[in-house]
């Protein structure tokens, strides 16, 4: 059995394993100067370089408005269901890969017609609800696209609600109406920077601002989830982040923890967020924070562009694969992990390097989650068909999934190495991060049974192709041996 950790691959620049989890594992390996230095002090890593945008002027950014040459904007894209409490999620897609979420409340608020299941919002959940396909059933509602075309007349193709709120739909007399204020049961969770983060004394802390002190940036950007959004604070451009639901604030706020936790920073480590902000002047609940805008994008978006462009040299590649098992010997190092690696959780900076970003340590994707992680859950549908996860032994399951806590840091080090030639099996040969996230979702091909297809569960050689160096390929070892 060969097993291999991070500090390992610094003398490796080629490697090809094959074998299987009960069987032996062959590796040919072509001796190269150290690729990851040990940081100390006297060799300290650089600080990281914090992009700094300021925010052009409105005009400068928008498009000419051509009519009907223009795709659609406000684009239904999925549902979500919740009974408690009753209401439905339906995200969309206003242009460029921008989403945001419209809420539709079924409340208890003394409407006897909420109660008998006779209010129209109340209506059209049941509707969904009962239906074999919610989301087909979404996508061609009558209802949903009266609200989708509010939201176009409202917000049109270069505006979105301003940071930390949400859209709400409701029915008013008879017709569909959209409001807009941060959710209330959102802002039930929240609490104030010194209960948000414990334990982190008030200097070393980012500087609190109010949102009210935020605009929105001129142009939407690209690539933007319904939690995160582009936004100006004195007249430079960041991104600012807020939890995405009420249950998920302690989890989506441990990205500043962990980030405020590291001993020095690491130049392929986003750094601490430079603001949080909070709900109002008057009102010190942290809603949010801000962190560096990277005009590139992600490693995902950065790497078909230069595809596209004939641009995707090995070298590249290769620079991309030291970088980021840079960062990881280093979280290693510090007795810390990442978690959820995969292309769309790095950053590209302005001189093309990259950065890991979304070390929130709480959420795992199937995609790129190694098998011993996988067996470790059982995966479960709640009663409105969401996918759940209860760890072997554990009495209460989570919404989702991620490296178990209780696991020593070695076995979080071989999932982490796992998840890394996942990545970079999927930036080498151009995969479709959108096919590779759907097959993740079927059971019947899940995109992890090409590492682990019974009975020889192998990692085929990560960089094979084109005679690319690799860096690394781990095999597989079985969930009682981590």
């Amino acid at each position: 059995m060969i097993r291999r950790s991070l500090r390992d691959l610094g003398q490796v620049s080629r490697i090809r394993c094959h074998g299987s989890l009960q069987g032996k594992s062959t590796v040919i390996t072509k001796q190269a100067p150290q690729l990851f230095p040990s940081f100390g002090p006297d060799n300290p890593p650089h600080e990281p370089q914090i992009p700094r945008h300021p925010a052009p002027a409105y005009k400068t950014l928008l498009p000419p408005d051509d009519g009907e040459s223009l795709p659609s904007s406000w684009t239904y894209d999925s549902l979500l269901l919740t009974y408690s409490p009753r209401r439905f999620i339906v995200q969309v897609l206003i242009v460029n890969q921008v989403m945001e979420n419209i809420i539709c409340h079924v409340a208890d608020n003394g409407d006897p017609r909420n109660t008998k299941h006779e209010s129209p919002e109340s209506r059209l959940f049941d509707t969904l609800a009962a239906s074999p396909d919610p989301s087909a059933a979404a996508r061609t509602s009558e209802p949903i696209n009266t609200i989708l075309g509010l939201c176009r007349s409202k917000y049109g193709r270069h505006s979105r609600p301003c940071f930390a709120n949400a859209l709400f739909a409701h029915d008013a007399a008879g017709e569909w109406q959209l409001s807009e204020r941060m959710d209330p049961l959102l802002l039930r969770a929240l609490r104030p920077a010194a209960q948000t983060f414990p334990g982190t004394t008030q200097s070393s802390l980012p500087a609190s601002i109010p949102r009210s002190d935020l605009s929105n940036a001129a142009d939407l950007g690209e690539f933007f989830s319904p939690q995160t959004s582009k936004v100006v604070y004195n007249g430079l451009e960041y991104v600012g982040k807020h939890p995405r639901d009420w249950k998920r604030v302690d989890a989506d706020f441990a990205e500043v923890q962990n980030a405020l936790n590291l001993p020095r920073p690491h130049p392929n480590l986003l750094p601490a967020p430079q603001h949080l902000v909070t709900a109002s002047p008057t009102d010190g609940r942290v809603c949010g924070f801000l962190i560096a805008y990277y005009p590139n994008g992600d490693l995902y978006q950065w790497s078909r562009k230069l595809s596209s462009q004939g641009r995707l040299s090995e070298s590249i590649l290769h620079e991309w694969a030291v970088a980021i098992a840079s960062a990881m010997q280093f979280l290693l190092e510090c007795g810390e992990w990442h978690g959820d690696l995969k292309p769309d959780n790095i950053f590209v900076g302005e001189e093309g390097d990259l950065v890991l970003a979304d070390r929130t340590r709480s959420f795992a994707t199937i995609a790129f989650a190694s098998p011993e992680l996988l067996d470790d859950q059982i995966v479960m549908l709640n009663e409105v068909g969401h996918v759940q996860y209860q760890a072997r032994g554990a009495k209460r399951t989570r919404q989702y999934l991620g490296l178990p806590a209780e696991w020593p840091l070695e076995a979080k080090e071989k999932s982490e190495v796992y998840a890394y030639g996942v990545l970079l099996l999927v930036l080498i040969r151009k995969m479709s991060l959108r096919d590779v996230y759907r097959k993740a979702r079927d059971a019947e091909s899940r995109f992890v049974k090409i590492f682990t297809q019974a009975p020889q569960w192998s990692v085929p050689t990560l960089l094979e192709l084109q005679g690319i160096k690799s860096t690394v390929t781990y095999t597989a070892t079985q969930a009682t041996d981590i």
